[in-house]
């Protein structure tokens, strides 16, 4: 996990070290010229999030660009260093959320497995990174003041993200009325089967490397401010911002009876038997019924409902999570940008 972890992150730090080498030795970027005309700028904006990973299969991506869409906000600054080339550091708050009953509605026939096993999470990325920023279009005029009306620019990154993610107990109607469940962390209920006797599969961190990639096109407002609109993919090489890894589900036992565990854990490991949904309050009996029947085809059925007999039509022997080992997520920004300066102040290097 480490060795897969540090290969992808040593190749973008070797690549943006290469890219400033360049700039550094064929531009002259330390020159009178050049730092004389460079400038800096500072971003507030926020936009859209969708996740994509167990919850959100990347072979329907499509339908996770519109459904269980999140929001994020940021905070940037950006150092312009060539005409074409710019460093860009970042904070953003991000949340990313996934339903297997929203999601899986969109095609019951053929996510008929996932509405079944009816695992939903939230999950609040809190993201610093540094990307280097290059525009695609030549830049004849230096410094702020001869910024291009419009620039389109692509940038490739490293950074980290905070994150924990959390779900919703499952919904109480024994009081008369449908009543949400409050949000729980997941990590400490191991519901994967983490940390189990026998188990192999390892505790995962709250703190995990990610890698940018932008496009984004920018516009020049008046001489003190820019608008931009960015997309950007974020590789992560980690299979637990769901919560559900590649693995299947842990003994119920097992997890009742562990140190960390509790009949909790077994709740939040194993949910195809509730009849509501935690985040909709949707009752779930007459979809439950006909994904039943598509996900078993020849399988004869009585009476079915997910709280009496869910193990008939989603029995725990099935895998929790999907094959692909990683978890990703897509932004949308819109930042407004104030332009700090064109000159530098400090005394020029020679």
């Amino acid at each position: 996990m480490i060795t897969s972890i540090k290969k992808p992150i040593i190749a973008i730090s070797l690549f943006l070290i290469m890219i400033g080498y360049a700039s550094f030795a064929q531009n002259g970027l330390f020159s009178r010229k050049k730092v004389i005309n460079q400038y800096a700028t500072v971003g507030l904006g926020g936009g859209t999030s969708h996740y994509f990973g167990d919850l959100a299969p990347y072979s329907y991506a499509y339908y996770g660009i519109y459904t269980n869409v999140r929001w994020n906000a940021n905070i940037n600054y950006t150092r312009f260093l060539t005409s074409n080339f710019a460093a860009r550091v970042s904070l953003s708050y991000i949340r990313l959320a996934g339903d297997d009953n929203t999601f899986a509605k969109r095609n019951l026939n053929a996510l008929s497995a996932l509405y079944l096993r009816n695992l939903s999470f939230r999950n609040d990325l809190k993201e610093f990174t540094l990307t280097g920023l290059y525009n695609l279009l030549p830049t004849y005029s230096k410094g702020a003041k001869g910024r291009a009306q419009f620039m389109p620019y692509i940038g490739i990154g490293i950074g980290l993200y905070g994150h924990n993610p959390l779900a919703r107990k499952p919904v109480d109607y024994n009081t008369g009325e449908l009543i949400k469940g409050d949000w729980v962390a997941l990590k400490p209920l191991n519901t994967s089967g983490q940390g189990l006797i026998g188990s192999t599969i390892k505790p995962y961190s709250l703190v995990q490397p990610v890698i940018p990639l932008v496009f984004g096109l920018r516009f020049k407002i008046n001489q003190n401010f820019d608008f931009t609109a960015e997309a950007g993919f974020r590789y992560t090489p980690f299979d637990y911002i769901d919560d559900v890894g590649s693995t299947g589900y842990p003994s119920q036992t097992a997890l009742i009876n562990s140190p960390n565990g509790g009949k909790d854990a077994a709740k939040f490991s194993y949910r195809a038997n509730e009849l509501y949904a935690a985040n909709t309050l949707a009752n779930r009996l007459l979809d439950f019924k006909n994904a039943a029947i598509i996900a078993n085809p020849g399988k004869a059925f009585g009476a079915i409902d997910p709280e009496n007999n869910a193990g008939d039509a989603y029995d725990i022997s099935r895998q929790r999570g999907n094959s692909i080992r990683f978890d990703s997520y897509i932004v949308t920004q819109f930042t407004i940008s104030y332009v700090l300066s064109n000159n530098i102040k400090c005394p020029v290097i020679r």
